[in-house]
């Protein structure tokens, strides 16, 4: 899958997805909708039948108004009665009436007295057993309205929940969307992973195929004229050619070394050879033995060392491959004269390594990969920096070997900074 086609799915995912979230929604409303209406239907009926009682047992049915529930919100309702109210007869009609209009959860009530113009009574109704009917902090507070009658009212402080309860397969498949979302994006994300491996493998081969045809074509140009008869009788010639197919298969036996030993890097880890050594004597020396490559450069190495405990355990052949794969990134990336620097810290129990170069630096977005596997920076020709992408993968790999930690610091075209951490001894 190409990277026009990959993305044009993706985009037609993220627009379905969308849509199917909105669908739900929508029709999660209509359902929370329904219950609601259906809801104020059986309390309105319930209520409506408890004024009738009320007024029949007050002896003056003819009190009856038109319409004498009113909801005043969504869980609040007023009725109106134009006569007096007993509050332990309402109450026992409330409940009568709700458990028969299957309204089955608690309600607060109070009841006003227009000629002392407030509300004279309120009391709190479980119908659940685990609920606590003393808890103060339950009671509604009741608005006075604008009603010169007699009236009661009812709220329910946990309608919504009662509601949503009534949901449930609404939420189960809610939560079997989001589930299969969920999955749906892992994919996507694993695809893209998969991708981008898929990428970094091929940048490999190529380069690994760049990397060897060379040294082999050489190697069989030159081959060739040393077969032929009158080679014999020109010994410089003889002895430039026998001089490249010797240096192009070293080139070749160095690039099988570099492999095989990224290849067997866990069982090398495993065989570190730790002594306590002091980093900064294995710096001097490693100073000097750059010293023909940096000369070749016109390179620039300059050690800091401002440690004062440089002693720790180290696999010296190891640490000084560690320290070689960071300069030489250091030399191949850069469009400038290289100048690398080498500085040491104390911090707390720890050493700390520096080593910063002045090369092209490396963006935000390849500095998460910058350690991985076969990854390499591009810098636009594939074959303008030569290498597999192992070196930085075997530095950090090391570096762990070590018990220590590595991490970037880094801004295109400010150059880069490793900084290493490592326990003292």
């Amino acid at each position: 899958m190409n990277s026009k086609t990959l993305r044009i799915f993706v985009g037609l995912s993220v627009v379905l997805m969308t849509g199917v979230i909105l669908i739900q929604y929508y029709w999660f409303r209509q359902a929370y909708n329904l219950q609601d209406r259906d809801f104020n239907q059986r309390v309105t009926s319930a209520l409506r039948a408890a004024s009738e009682r009320m007024l029949a047992f007050n002896k003056n049915p003819n009190n009856q108004l038109i319409q004498p529930v009113e909801r005043v919100t969504s869980n609040y309702y007023t009725v109106q009665i134009n006569d007096t109210i007993n509050a332990s007869v309402l109450e026992e009609f409330l409940k009568q009436e709700f458990a028969h209009s299957d309204v089955r959860l608690n309600f607060e009530y109070g009841i006003y007295d227009c000629v002392k113009d407030r509300i004279k009574y309120a009391a709190f109704v479980c119908h659940s057993e685990n609920c606590n009917q003393n808890d103060s902090s339950a009671h509604y507070r009741f608005p006075e309205l604008d009603i010169h009658n007699y009236y009661f009212g009812v709220y329910f402080p946990d309608k919504k929940y009662y509601l949503l309860g009534d949901l449930d397969n609404w939420f189960v498949s809610s939560a079997i969307l989001l589930v299969v979302m969920m999955f749906f994006v892992y994919a996507l994300m694993v695809i893209f992973r998969q991708k981008r491996l898929s990428e970094i493998q091929n940048d490999f081969i190529n380069n690994m195929t760049h990397e060897f045809k060379t040294p082999i074509s050489t190697i069989s140009i030159s081959s060739e004229v040393l077969m032929k008869p009158d080679i014999i009788d020109k010994p410089e010639r003889l002895l430039s050619y026998a001089t490249i197919i010797r240096k192009e298969a070293a080139r070749l036996k160095k690039n099988v070394d570099t492999v095989l030993q990224t290849a067997n890097i866990a069982q090398k880890i495993d065989k570190l050879n730790f002594e306590e050594a002091d980093i900064h004597e294995i710096l001097e020396e490693l100073q000097i033995s750059c010293d023909p490559v940096l000369k070749e450069k016109h390179a620039t190495l300059k050690l800091n060392l401002q440690a004062t405990n440089s002693r720790i355990k180290v696999d010296k052949l190891h640490f000084t491959n560690i320290l070689h794969n960071l300069i030489d990134n250091g030399l191949k990336y850069s469009q400038r004269q290289p100048v690398l620097e080498i500085t040491t810290q104390n911090v707390k129990n720890e050493l700390i390594v520096k080593i910063k170069d002045n090369g092209i630096g490396i963006s935000e977005k390849d500095q998460k990969y910058i350690f991985n596997k076969f990854f390499r920076v591009h810098t636009g020709d594939i074959h303008n920096v030569k290498g597999f992408g192992l070196g930085l993968y075997y530095v950090k790999e090391m570096v762990e070997g070590h018990k220590g930690s590595i991490e970037l610091k880094s801004r295109p075209g400010e150059g880069s900074e490793f900084i290493m951490h490592f326990e003292l001894f």
